[in-house]
């Protein structure tokens, strides 16, 4: 039976202007709360604002 399984993970934080930081190596099962977190603490210690951010998630297909 076809699976998928996780190979990485990676997210992008960014602002209206610019990208804030990429963080890679983002665990395939990371809460989104966990996530948010981290959003919210590069949002305080390096913007000062609100930031989006972006997971992106590669998993190879076994078939």
């Amino acid at each position: 039976m076809p699976q998928f399984n996780p190979v990485s993970g990676a997210m992008r934080i960014s602002n209206e202007k610019e990208r804030i930081c990429s963080v890679l190596g983002v665990a395939h099962d990371v809460t989104a709360q966990t996530a948010a977190n981290f959003v919210d603490a590069i949002e305080t210690i390096y913007n000062n604002g609100n930031c989006t951010a972006r997971l992106t998630l590669a998993m190879d297909l076994v078939r």
